[in-house]
């Protein structure tokens, strides 16, 4: 169980929420991640824990340390030995608000310097004309409203258009697009438009590069149930793209049994108290760098590498193990 004390400076007494979390990452991060987020701004100053947060989000404790670690690495929380603290200027902005009148000037003056990151949605009357005059996106429209089943409104088929004029997405990837997150029952355009993007950056643009991105991230999705399972995780959800990339390595990169990742697992319990997911990984990197993939490898290495020990508290010399360059 991790203790969180949370204290975040110019944000306490208020229930305010940066600018940036929807400006940046309101499509990048899932409804636990948010969910997370707004209890820690609610409860600025008080000192709570994982347990309490899963408690009162029917969260599981590894999943709420998972969207604490989430908002550190987006650089919107750092760490301040036990404190989360701000690690952003807008965040102190918004406490410096202490009027209407103040709060609608800061909102004008960050609209005025921000810099679009995407183009405008197209209107109503231009996407009207594109299905009257484009074949192509005509028989777009017809597809993606008979896979979502139901009609689209004029923002989420500019969301469409967008992705086939703007990300240079071909209509017969978008359409795989959609029955793709379809079959994870995620039927929101947002959703839909957050995953083209990135098929988009990452050069998915044919019918083949498609096929092998959503085989990828099955087997992704397939190894995150396992190690989820592995560590007792009852309900995971959706996982993350750390948890997805991690549990795939581990398990189809490097081949781990689930008796070498429980004992990573119980090594991490023994050192930090609680489940950390990058703790866990930084073990079974210097395993796997080591050449130790079995139980008996792990067990051969800690022989060789160990010197007596006074305690015997775990099986592990923890000392050693938070040496490893992973942890630096």
């Amino acid at each position: 169980m991790e203790d969180i004390k949370i204290d975040l400076g110019n944000w306490n007494g208020v229930f305010a929420v940066p600018n940036c979390v929807v400006d940046d990452y309101i499509k990048l991060a899932g409804a636990a991640q948010l969910k997370v987020l707004l209890y820690v701004l609610r409860h600025s100053g008080e000192t709570v824990n994982t347990e309490t947060i899963g408690k009162a989000l029917s969260m599981h404790p590894a999943d709420v340390s998972d969207s604490v670690n989430f908002w550190v690495s987006c650089n919107m929380l750092k760490r301040l030995d036990s404190d989360l603290v701000p690690d952003s200027d807008e965040a102190v902005a918004l406490n410096s608000l202490d009027s209407g009148a103040s709060e609608k000037k800061a909102e004008d003056k960050a609209k005025s310097e921000r810099t679009p990151t995407k183009p405008p949605r197209p209107d109503g009357p231009y996407i009207a004309k594109r299905i009257t005059q484009d074949e192509e996106f005509a028989f777009l429209v017809d597809e993606a409203q008979s896979i979502i089943g139901k009609p689209l409104s004029t923002g989420d088929l500019g969301i469409l258009l967008n992705l086939h004029d703007m990300d240079g997405l071909p209509v017969n990837v978008i359409t795989m697009l959609l029955q793709f997150c379809v079959s994870r029952e995620k039927f929101g355009m947002k959703y839909i438009e957050s995953v083209g993007i990135s098929w988009a950056k990452e050069g998915v643009d044919d019918i083949s590069k498609a096929e092998e991105k959503i085989k990828e991230f099955s087997s992704q999705c397939d190894a995150w149930s396992k190690v989820s399972n592995i560590f007792g995780i009852k309900s995971p959800g959706s996982p993350s793209k750390f948890q997805r990339e991690t549990a795939n390595r581990w398990i189809n990169e490097w081949g781990y049994k689930r008796d070498a990742i429980r004992l990573a697992y119980e090594i991490c319990l023994d050192s930090k108290g609680d489940y950390n997911l990058k703790y866990i990984d930084g073990i079974i990197k210097k395993w796997h760098k080591s050449g130790a993939h079995t139980i008996k490898e792990i067990e051969e290495l800690k022989s060789s590498g160990d010197k007596p020990k006074k305690s015997k508290k775990t099986s592990y010399d923890i000392s050693q193990i938070e040496s490893f360059d992973e942890f630096k």
